[in-house]
């Protein structure tokens, strides 16, 4: 059982420096195009109005997520990363890193042209874009975590993770003991079609709802299973984003659902000594996806601290 979460989890997550070929872009004068990072077709997508700001993780997935509302404030460019690319140049992911990661946000970053954009990421790309600001804080004006893990696939992870999940209430619980049930069913898919199905095998630890359904938001995605899996269980193995501290210039925002079991937000502290403009936001009635689940709350508190740092 252990080891079908760890497999659930590494599939449907978006979770020394290797020097890369310089980027190229294609469309680059419309809404939608592609950027090529090491042979890999990167695809994205600009939607909305206002201050940039570089959404990684996913074109598909992500702008059906955001608020059309939200657009009025933010041109948001949803770009994809390796794992989601339709046209994925196998790498050798011994090779595959945090730094490297982070070198290729900023290769994307150039690519798109975008001077001092924010930068926002959900579940582990928002920890990958923190990441990104460690190494090239100077490049971005603000950075915006969402349902992001503050450690990862350590002890202080599994208490925590744990502890919150022993709080949840019986149908909750219920719910989601049938749902293992299921497991070996799901063994039969690869891909996509694993991951959503996994993704919804898992509601009543990822969503408010325990029985909502997120099948539509996989629909058309790409998914390199390897990739993601290499993600958690190499790449972010052991993880801790403040040890050892590193100092984040930029103002930064993060946002936690109060249900998200498989993020717990007891994750994060109230504050980092390290981070001197740090605002935490709770929603109260959110899993994993509060820009989806309360998404005119996310939007108001988001608004809120867009007026008041870059205005």
């Amino acid at each position: 059982m252990l080891q079908s979460k760890i497999k659930t989890f590494c599939t449907i997550l978006f979770l020394g420096i290797c020097f890369h070929a310089p980027s190229q872009i294609k469309n680059s004068h419309g809404k939608s195009g592609t950027i090529d990072v090491d042979g890999s077709q990167l695809a994205y997508v600009a939607e909305g109005e206002g201050k940039p700001c570089l959404v990684i993780g996913s074109s598909i997935y992500y702008p059906r997520t955001f608020s059309k509302d939200l657009r009025q404030h933010l041109k948001m460019f949803f770009v994809d990363m390796k794992w989601f690319a339709k046209d994925y140049a196998t790498e050798d992911l011994s090779k595959v890193n945090i730094a490297s990661i982070a070198e290729d946000v900023e290769q994307i970053r150039m690519a798109l042209g975008l001077e001092k954009p924010l930068i926002l990421g959900h579940s582990i790309h928002g920890t990958i874009a923190t990441e990104y600001v460690k190494r090239f804080g100077d490049q971005v004006a603000g950075l915006i975590v969402v349902g992001s893990p503050a450690e990862w696939g350590n002890a202080t992870y599994n208490e925590k993770a744990a502890a919150l999940w022993a709080t949840a209430s019986p149908e909750r619980k219920r719910i989601q003991e049938e749902n293992w049930g299921k497991v070996k069913e799901l063994d039969r898919l690869t891909g996509k079609e694993e991951a959503s199905a996994r993704y919804n095998n898992m509601s009543p630890q990822y969503w408010y709802n325990p029985e909502y359904d997120a099948g539509w938001l996989w629909e058309d995605m790409t998914v390199h299973s390897e990739v993601t899996q290499h993600l958690f269980t190499k790449v972010f193995l052991d993880y801790n984003m403040f040890d050892p501290p590193v100092p984040i210039k930029v103002p930064m925002f993060v946002g936690l659902g109060k249900y998200d079991y498989v993020i717990p937000y007891t994750l994060w502290n109230t504050s980092y000594a390290n981070i001197p403009d740090f605002k935490l936001v709770y929603f109260e009635k959110s899993g994993h996806t509060p820009q989806l689940e309360e998404s005119a709350q996310f939007d108001n508190e988001l608004v809120d601290w867009l007026d008041q740092k870059f205005k």
